[in-house]
C-alpha cells in the first residue's frame, strides 16, 4: 500500500534567484524587530536581520528570516511572531513576486489564520508550477482536508508522500491514517519519523511530533503510554504548553485532576487556547472548585466568541449551554470549513436543539471516515438511540471500551445512558 500523509506545513526553504532592487521599507521594521533570548533560533535570527539590513535587495534573506520567526512561533506557542513571518514575506514579494519560496511561507502563515480558502489558492497556483514542490503540496493537502474535502486532501498528501519527504511529513501521515480509522498504521509511521526525524536545531518540530504520537495512545486509553510520550514533548521545549495539557488529558482520564490543574495552568498561561480554558475548568469542577471552574468556562465564552468559533459551540453543545447559540455557531464555521470534527460539532450542536433527523445525517458525515475516537462514536451512538436506532447502544459501549476518559461530560453522559437502559 502507498503510504499516505497529511501534509507537512512548517519548513520553508529559500529559492535561488538573483536579488533586483530592494524591497520598500514598510515590511522591515516588524521584520527587523530584536529579539530576547540567547537560543540557537534567536542567534540565528539576529544574524539573519543582520544580513536582511545589509543586502535588503537579497532574497534569501528574507525568506531564511521568516523561516527562523516561524521557528521562534513553533518553539514558543507564540502565535504573535506569524506577523513577523508575514512582514518577511511580504519583503520577500517585494524582491521577488512569483518566488515559490515566499509564496509557501505566504500560505503557512494562511493556514495560520484560518484562511484556508487562501492557502488552497497559494499553493496551487505554486503545485501548477512545480508539481513536486513537497512544502506547497503539504499546505494544499493541510486546507484541503480543513475545507472538508477530504479526497482532494489525501490525493495531495499522496503526491507529497510520492516525493519521499522526511520526519515531519510522517507524523502527519500518521494523523490521516489515525483519522481513516488506521491505528495500527498512524503508530507505524510515528514510531518511523521519531527514530528518524529528532533535530536539535528546530526542537519545536520534534516537541510537536512527540505530542502527534502521544495522542493516538491517549485516544486508546493508553494514558500511561501518552503520558511517557508527552514527557519526551517536554524534553525538547520544556513547559511546551500542547504536552502540558496533553499530559493533563491524561491525569484528568485517571481521576486526578489535582495533577491536571497546575499544568493546565502552565499552559493557558503560555498559550490560552479556548480548549485549554475548557479542560482546566472541567479539572478544577473535579476538585470540587466551582468558582474556578466558572472562571475557566467564562474565559472560554469570551475567547471562543473572538477566536475559535468551532471550539466554543463544541463545548456549549456539550455542556448543553445555549444550543441556539451553538447551531448559530457552527453553522457559521461551516461556511469555512468542513471534515470530520466540524460535522460531528454540527451533529450534536443539531441533536441538542432537537433536529435529529438533521443530526443523524451530519453524524453519519462525521464518521464515515471511520475515525477512531470515543467523542465521535459516544455522540452518533446518542443519536441514533434518539431516532429509534438500536445500534446506538453498541456504539456507545465501544466509545467507553475505547477510551473512557474521552471527556469528563460526555464520559459522564454516555455511562448515564447506558446505566438507563439497562
Amino acid at each position: 500500500m502507498r503510504t499516505r500523509l497529511l501534509p507537512l506545513l512548517l519548513i520553508v526553504l529559500a529559492c535561488n534567484k538573483k536579488p533586483p532592487p530592494a524591497p520598500a521599507d514598510e515590511a522591515q521594521p516588524i521584520c527587523l524587530t530584536p529579539v530576547s533570548g540567547d537560543g540557537p533560533v534567536d542567534v540565528e535570527i539576529r544574524r539573519h536581520q543582520e544580513m536582511a539590513r545589509k543586502l535588503p535587495g537579497k532574497l534569501e534573506s528574507w525568506i531564511g528570516l521568516g523561516h527562523l520567526w516561524l521557528r521562534k512561533a513553533r518553539a514558543t506557542s507564540d502565535p504573535t511572531y506569524y506577523l513577523q513571518v508575514d512582514r518577511c514575506t511580504e519583503a520577500a514579494l517585494k524582491v521577488a513576486p512569483a518566488n515559490t519560496g515566499a509564496l509557501v511561507l505566504r500560505a503557512t502563515v494562511q493556514m495560520n489564520d484560518h484562511r484556508f480558502r487562501e492557502a488552497r489558492a497559494t499553493t496551487e497556483d505554486i503545485v501548477k508550477r512545480q508539481p513536486a514542490n513537497v512544502l506547497a503540496l503539504g499546505i494544499l493537502s493541510d486546507a484541503l482536508l480543513e475545507l472538508g474535502d477530504v479526497e482532494a486532501a489525501t490525493a495531495a498528501a499522496q503526491r507529497m508522500m510520492d516525493q519521499k519527504p522526511g520526519p515531519t511529513a510522517l507524523v502527519r501521515a500518521a494523523y490521516l491514517r489515525w483519522l481513516h480509522g488506521d491505528v495500527q498504521g498512524a503508530k507505524d509511521l510515528n514510531r518511523e519519523a521519531l527514530a528518524t526525524g529528532r533535530d536539535t536545531r528546530d526542537p519545536g518540530a520534534t516537541a510537536w511530533a512527540f505530542t502527534q504520537a502521544a495522542m493516538v495512545f491517549f485516544h486508546q486509553a493508553d494514558y500511561d503510554g501518552a503520558d511517557l510520550v508527552f514527557a519526551e514533548a517536554d524534553k525538547w521545549i520544556p513547559g511546551y504548553p500542547a504536552a502540558l495539557v496533553g499530559r493533563a488529558r491524561c491525569a484528568l482520564a485517571k481521576g486526578r485532576p489535582a495533577a491536571a490543574v497546575p499544568l493546565l495552568e502552565r499552559a493557558v498561561a503560555q498559550d490560552p487556547l479556548v480548549e485549554t480554558h475548557w479542560l482546566l475548568g472541567d479539572a478544577r469542577a473535579a476538585q470540587g472548585d466551582e468558582k474556578g471552574a466558572s472562571a475557566a468556562y467564562d474565559l472560554v465564552l469570551k475567547q471562543g466568541q473572538r477566536t475559535d468559533r468551532l471550539a466554543l459551540a463544541t463545548f456549549l453543545s456539550t455542556q448543553q449551554r445555549d444550543p441556539a447559540r451553538a447551531l448559530e455557531l457552527i453553522e457559521a464555521e461551516r461556511r469555512d470549513r468542513g471534515g470530520v470534527y466540524v460535522e460531528d460539532t454540527y451533529a450534536w450542536a443539531l441533536f441538542r436543539a432537537g433536529r435529529l433527523a438533521e443530526a443523524r445525517q451530519a453524524s453519519d458525515r462525521a464518521m464515515r471516515l471511520g475515525t477512531r475516537d470515543a467523542r465521535l462514536l459516544y455522540h452518533a451512538g446518542a443519536i441514533r438511540l434518539a431516532t429509534g436506532d438500536e445500534d446506538g447502544t453498541r456504539l456507545i459501549e465501544e466509545a467507553l471500551k475505547l477510551n473512557p476518559g474521552f471527556d469528563r461530560t460526555g464520559a459522564a453522559e454516555a455511562k448515564k445512558l447506558l446505566g438507563d437502559r439497562r
